[in-house]
């Protein structure tokens, strides 16, 4: 097995299999969408069924939230504009069960090479398995995806999708959104909503009609995408051509498929150059792939912008995916992005229907997102401005600068694990930190580690904790989890723990704790130095608490005092200590 074929194995999904140009085709032709029961009501209302919305749906669906999920268009999509899925959002993926129908449609695990205007790399990135469990880059084809994502909702009797479905207009009251609709009939009517998710784009109407700006700016770097089937070059890579007289990022897809994006002249004709005869030139002259027959699945000119909206709640309704922030495709970020929109207010607004925690939890989504789709926009106009150099001299002076780098081991090693990339974290929120934000786990995502149960079985973190709040306590005394898990928070909110024992002992644990040790040498090596730590890990897998046996009880009585239910009547006895 070679290592690629290993980190395919390793992330649970495997190599989808080829297809012919007309098998790709009919793979990605959309169908109808259902008309739904038609129900009036709900805890949620997604407007928008792309896949942030078809992902939030998910989500919620999976939490037991009563939701219904409207959508203007009859048909899915049959555009292939997102393509990379990232490690967390397979990991949020696998989670909701949706991986396993997912394994013939994705392309394996792929890393990234930037190559100098001279034609020889000067990045290299392999692919390599994350933290979260998987690579760090898969493709897949947004289209097949859409559907995948649309048939897992089946699953759910609490989920009601109403295609041909067009928002007029909406209104917020103190207990509700009211959304008008109407629908393909000509019929107008009412629906009401405890709260609104909004997933419906760039141009998003839920964003006009609460008079949320979309703060940001154009980037002058228009792209013709290519999407080839069949295609020679099965590179396990993303290859970036960074030469100046016509920048090419080169990426893989499913089913033996590449999509090719020409960056374009000033003086390009944007409907000429998108020509069979016009991409036949630009193969042979300005790629790699001179002479290769080119099976053009679609060809399209598309242009960029960065953008972030100016809010991103307006009292119940949320701004999710494109409705939210717009980037460039250069960090392959946007559909990414968007993923940890929907995995991070869903769970909370689960918690306060249900009465495990107080509405100032979804206020935490503003202060929790802004800062990190912040950094990815950067990052990704960063990426592109590096690729897509049109000045030679600049150029030049980029590739001997990065060919100069690359010599020494640690700023090689520091872009061959994408360290460069800004890491998924969180500033504030549902959260408490003590010292400096790189010095602690809080704010990041906890490891998908393995562990071994008493009875000899395996399970991830994941597997165990399901959708609820996990105490991690590492090499910490049973009864003293037992103790913590009495706290009124603790117990409003459902959570469960796991006791990591390293010593091979004989506590015992019960329904809500799960007695573990590790499962292989690398996550006793990632434990170790947290030996005497408990964590909290949030249903999102991001870390709220971290700290030893003394301050953790400290730091959930803060939590609870910000976002328990009817905190300020309840008296917290202090807890214990071993």
């Amino acid at each position: 097995m070679t290592a690629l074929e290993a980190l395919a194995h390793h992330s649970a999904v495997g190599p989808a299999g080829r297809k012919t140009f007309a098998q790709f085709r009919e793979a990605i032709k959309p169908i109808r969408g259902p008309e739904g029961l038609g129900w009036s009501d709900a805890d949620v209302v997604i407007v928008g069924a792309g896949p942030i919305g078809l992902t939030a749906a998910n989500t919620l669906g999976s939490l037991g939230v009563r939701t219904i999920l409207i959508e203007r268009n009859e048909l899915t999509s049959d555009l292939p504009r997102a393509l990379v899925v990232d490690d967390e959002y397979m990991r949020l993926l696998d989670n909701l069960g949706i991986l396993l129908r997912m394994g013939g449609d994705l392309a394996a695990p792929f890393g990234i090479y930037f190559y100098a205007a001279w034609g020889r790399p000067i990045i290299k990135v392999y692919p390599f398995l994350t933290p979260n469990g998987f690579g760090t880059r898969t493709g897949v084809v947004q289209p097949v995806f859409e559907k995948i994502l649309l048939s897992s909702l089946e699953r759910f009797t609490c989920v009601d999708v109403q295609y041909r479905t067009t928002l007029t207009g909406l209104n917020g009251e103190w207990d509700g959104v009211r959304l008008n609709v109407r629908t393909a009939d000509g019929a107008e009517r009412t629906i009401t909503a405890r709260y609104v998710l909004a997933c419906d784009g760039a141009r998003s109407f839920v964003r006009s009609q609460l008079g949320i700006s979309f703060e940001g700016t154009r980037i002058d770097q228009p792209h013709l995408v290519i999407d080839l089937a069949e295609f020679p070059d099965q590179s396990p890579y993303s290859r970036f051509f960074c030469n100046p007289a016509r920048p090419l990022n080169s990426i893989p897809t499913p089913y033996g498929g590449r999509r090719l994006e020409f960056m374009l002249a000033p003086d390009d004709d944007h409907q000429a150059i998108a020509s069979p005869e016009s991409i036949r030139y630009l193969l042979d002259h300005h790629s790699p792939y001179k002479g290769i027959e080119a099976k053009v699945i679609r060809s399209v000119v598309y242009g960029f912008s960065e953008r972030i909206a100016n809010r991103l709640q307006e009292g119940r309704v949320f701004l999710l995916g494109d409705a939210a922030h717009v980037m460039p495709p250069f960090g392959a970020q946007a559909m990414n992005t968007g993923a940890r929109d929907a995995n991070n207010i869903c769970w909370k607004i689960a918690d306060v229907l249900s009465g495990r925690a107080s509405e100032q939890l979804l206020e935490t989504y503003e202060s929790e997102r802004r800062p990190q789709v912040e950094a990815i926009i950067r990052y990704s106009v960063t990426i592109g401005r590096l690729a897509n150099v049109r000045s030679r001299a600049l150029a030049l002076l980029r590739d001997v600068v990065f060919s100069a780098l690359k010599l020494v081991p640690r700023i090689r090693r520091f872009f061959a694990s994408m360290r460069y990339m800004p890491k998924p974290w969180l500033e504030s929120g549902f959260l408490v930190r003590h010292g400096k934000r790189y010095a602690s786990p809080v704010g990041r995502t906890f490891p998908r580690l393995t562990l071994r149960l008493r009875d000899g079985a395996t399970r991830t973190i994941d597997d165990i904790a399901g959708s609820q709040f996990v105490l991690v306590g590492i090499g910490i005394n049973v009864e003293f989890l037992r103790n913590l898990l009495t706290h009124p928070m603790a117990k409003q909110q459902g959570w469960r723990a796991i006791a990591v024992d390293f010593d091979d002992g004989d506590a015992e644990g019960d329904a809500r704790i799960c007695v573990a040790q590790m499962a292989d040498e690398e996550t006793g090596r990632t434990l170790a130095s947290y030996r005497g730590q408990l964590m909290l890990v949030r249903p999102d897998r991001y870390v709220a608490l971290a700290g030893d046996q003394r301050s953790i009880a400290i730091d959930m009585d803060a939590l609870w005092r910000r976002f328990g239910q009817n905190a300020d009547e309840t008296t917290v006895d202090p807890l214990p200590l071993p």
